[in-house]
Parts: structure tokens; sequence; C-alpha cells
């Protein structure tokens, strides 16, 4: 029995590898129908959700990219129910196993009470309103590759994160996709798409109050009305340990809601905190108090191994995901003071390294200590990458993405390891530094566990030289300096973040581009 278990594991897995997945769907659901070990809803879902991707490909309704995309989230999807197999046959095998249970049923006097102190029944329409508010929300897709999540206004506008569109450039070309949900059958309804008006297009900055707020272009064959609109009560925050739901497409998936383990932390200044869970994808949601009301837009999350937040006046430090307030965001839209208004006609701020001054928090009102600027940019700019050894593929495609602008001479690039044999590489980065004018640092273990490279980077830091920081992937770099750091790809996200290495270079290099053509 083990042996055919394999055999059949193995035979799903090498389907998947070859992009045989209607092939891999069909047996998986036989096998299923001979085990009877509950993964057949599971797998409808997500033969769903592929089937109407490739149909819609096929139909030419959606791009070649796009559907590679959904193919390879249905890939994923399948390769987890894979590895979930085995334990469910172990428990399936268990329980078979068992013959009878006995059961102390209670005294009538406690059947019925109030577990915790707070009544957790709602009326049935609850349920409606959720039903109803979640038609407003829908799909960010950006051309970059980002995905997030938005949600309508009754006026016609759009919210997201500034971190999910932060320009008019990256706005004019992105869409939102209403009705990308799943139907009571596992079966992914149409998705209707709309473009976004750039021109009218309002924000605030990631490490300020982090919202885009762009009109949608209206379609005379899709109505926008037909969605509805989120309702909002900036002032009815609920208080710590009170519900907050929030409706997101996780992962860019189909939308989805999480109900459970969702109690406010606290608040602290334009920042809300919960236990609601999010995930990659999820940035932009509309958070929602108990009458489904919208207090807030879910931005950001720490877990503990992120060293967590400060959720309230006192410093107690809590993992948690955290929300702007709209109260907040509203003040901000209504004073003129936002990035759009505030005497640059709208014109959106684009990727500054290390060494610019910082913006002022437009909620505390603070304003940061300049700091030095360093010798004016060349007219052809120098950018040295540095790396470890061990990360040359990572050098490697974000010199594939850089070849453009290095071919038409628009800037100029060294990497630290690429050096003629017989050299010694530390002396010849330290060379090509002192004309450089801005230092590429691809963030990874490697280079922090390396004395020369990390050391450095560490020394161009401390001499106020223009870094840009690039997050490979998840790794620690608090006390490093380069956590103060804005780094790329946007939106505070690490390469890995991305559905492919193309998406997210192309994120990077179109910063760069913005850097090198300001």
């Amino acid at each position: 029995m083990q042996n055919a278990q394999s055999v059949f594991l193995k035979t799903v897995e090498e389907l998947l590898l070859d992009g045989e997945i209607d092939r891999a769907i069909e047996v998986l659901l036989e096998f299923e129908e001979q085990s009877q070990i509950g993964i057949r809803s599971d797998i409808i879902q997500q033969a769903g959700n592929y089937r109407r991707a490739k149909k819609m490909f096929n139909d030419g309704l959606v791009e070649a990219r796009d559907f590679k995309i959904d193919a390879a989230r249905a890939s994923n999807a399948l390769s987890e129910i894979l590895k979930d197999i085995p334990k469910r046959i172990e428990l399936n095998q268990r329980i078979k196993g068992l013959s009878t249970f006995a059961l102390d049923v209670p005294s009538d006097d406690h059947l019925e009470k109030i577990i915790g102190g707070k009544s957790s029944i709602l009326r049935i329409n609850w349920l409606e309103k959720a039903l109803k508010a979640s038609k407003a929300v829908c799909r960010v897709v950006c051309a970059n590759g980002e995905l997030g999540t938005g949600f309508l206004t009754k006026e016609g506008y759009v919210f997201t994160n500034n971190h999910v569109i932060a320009t008019k450039e990256i706005a004019a070309t992105a869409r939102i996709e209403f009705n990308y949900e799943v139907d009571s059958s596992g079966n992914t309804k149409n998705r209707i798409s709309y473009d976004l008006d750039a021109l009218d297009f309002a924000f605030s900055p990631k490490e300020q109050l982090d919202f885009a707020k762009i009109k949608v272009r209206d379609r005379a064959d899709q109505p926008l009305s037909q969605w509805g609109y989120v309702e909002f009560d900036p002032e009815a925050i609920p208080g710590v340990g009170e519900a907050v739901t929030i409706i997101q497409h996780p992962k860019g998936e189909d939308k989805q809601i999480a109900l459970n383990a969702n109690e406010v932390l606290g608040q602290l200044k334009q920042h809300l905190y919960y236990t609601t869970d999010t995930e990659p994808g999820s940035s932009g949601s509309p958070v929602f108090n108990k009458d489904w009301k919208v207090v807030a837009i879910h931005h950001a999350g720490k877990t503990k191994a992120d060293g967590g937040f400060v959720v309230n006046a006192q410093g107690d430090v809590r993992e948690a995901n955290r929300g702007i307030l709209f109260r907040e965001i509203f003040s901000f839209l209504q004073t003129g003071k936002t990035s759009a208004t505030s005497g640059n006609s709208g014109k959106t701020e684009s990727f500054q390294p290390a060494t610019e001054t910082p913006i002022a928090n437009p909620v505390t009102e603070t304003k940061p200590v300049a700091t030095p600027t360093p010798p004016p940019v060349s007219k052809v700019p120098k950018f040295v990458v540095l790396y470890d050894l061990a990360d040359d593929a990572q050098c490697k495609m974000l010199n594939k993405h850089l070849n453009v602008l290095k071919i038409t001479k628009k800037i100029r690039v060294y990497n630290v390891q690429e050096v003629a044999i017989g050299l010694d590489p530390i002396a010849n980065a330290e060379k090509e530094l002192q004309d450089a004018d801005y230092l590429i640092v691809l963030i990874t273990v490697n280079l922090l566990n390396s004395p020369d490279w990390f050391g450095m980077a560490y020394a161009a830091l401390e001499a106020n030289r223009r870094i840009i920081p690039i997050r490979i992937g998840t790794v620690d770099i608090e006390g490093t300096g380069f956590e103060k750091l804005r780094s790329l790809p946007t939106g505070n996200r690490a390469v890995a973040d991305f559905p492919s290495q193309d998406a997210a270079y192309t994120d990077v290099v179109g910063e760069l581009r913005k850097l090198v053509f300001a």
C-alpha cells in the first residue's frame, strides 16, 4: 500500500512538473473517488480556477502572461494538496480503526451559555451585508506583475495601497478586476476588468499613509454601478478585543474573507493593529468593523520573527497585521496637503536612494533632519553592483534587465565579482567605487555573512553614499543600518515575493529607469 501511494504521488508530481495540469486533476479526482480522503472540494476549486483561466485564454480574453500566472498558481495549489495526502490517509486509517465513542451529555442547565463574557451571535442579515460589501472589493493587477486588492467608492474611485500602485505611470497600465471569486460549485466566475484614469490620482507614500485613490474608467457594456460600493465610518473604530473583518485577494487568488481570530490589538497614531489573517496580495484590502463599514485600509504585517509592531501608547509589542485609519486618510485628503496636490500638480515621486532627505510625516507633522548631499550624479550615471559570489545568478538576472539601458549608454554598470583572472576583486571594487554614482547592494544572507562584501557596503553606508538595497529573499537586516533605507523591489517586498524573477526585476529596473530619467 505504501509503495503504491508513493508511486501515485510521484506520478502526479511529474505531471505537474511537465505542465499537464488537466491530467493531474483527473488522476487526483480518480484517487479521491477510490480513497474518499476528503480532498474532492479542494481539487474541484483549483480545477475550476484553472479551466476557467484556460478557457478565457483560448477565447483571447486574457494575455499569455496572465494565463501562465494562473496556471502556476493552480499547479502550486495542487502540489500543496498532494503534500497533504499522506497525512489524510493516515488520519482516515486511524478513524476506521476506532470502534465506538463514549460521549458525556451535559445536563440541561448547562446547555446554553455565552462564553467569554461577550456574545458572538449575529443576525443572519450580517451575512447579507457581507456579500453586499464583498461585491465592491476587487483584485488589482499591474503590468509589472504586482497584485493587490482594492475597493470601490460611491464616487467611482478605487482605493488600494500606494505600494501596490505607486505612480501615475503604473496606474495608467494597471487594471482592476471584479467578480474574481468562486461560486458554490467551486467554479470561478467571469472576471470583469476596468482601466484606471491615471490623471485623477491621489496618494500618500508607504512611509506615511500608504494609499492610492484613482478614478475608475466606467464601461457602457459593464456599468461600474453593478458592483455597488463600500460604506465608510471613519470614526467608528473598533476597540481592543473587538472584531475587524478583511475581504481580500490573498496571493492574487480568488476573493476570500478572514472571519476567525480577527480581534483588534491596539491603535497608535494613524495605525490600527489586529490579528485578522492576510497574505501577500491582500495589500489594499478594506478593513471592516462589525457593521460592515470601512474604518481602515490594510497595508502591512509583522510576525514575532520580524520583531512585531508596537501596538499602543504603552509600548506593547505584538505580532500583528496593520491598517491605516481612514479617519487620518480623509483628513489628509481634505487639507489639500497630499503629495498629489502640494505644489507639484499631482506629480508622483520616484524611488530615491538612501541619501535623499526624507519626507516629513503629514500625520505627526515632525520635520526630519536633512542629511548631507553627495556630489552631483554623472551625465551617464555609474552603478556598482555589490554582491556575494554565491548570488551571481541574481546579479546576472538584474543585468539582463539592465541591458537595454547599458546598450543605449544611459547607464554604466560594474559588477564587483566580474574581474579578470589574477586581479583582487576587493581591491578592484574599492577602486571602482571611488567614482560610482550609485551602489546597488544585493541583500542576502550570503552578503551579510561576508566580512569583505558586507564590510564594504557598511563602509559606503557610513560614508553617506547613494545606496540602493535590493532585497532578494527573507533575511534579518535589523541592526545593519540597511533596515533604515528604502529598498527595492517596491512595496518593501523581496524578489522572492514575486510570481517570477522577471516580474521582480522588471519592477526594480522600472524604478531605476525613473531615477536615471528624473
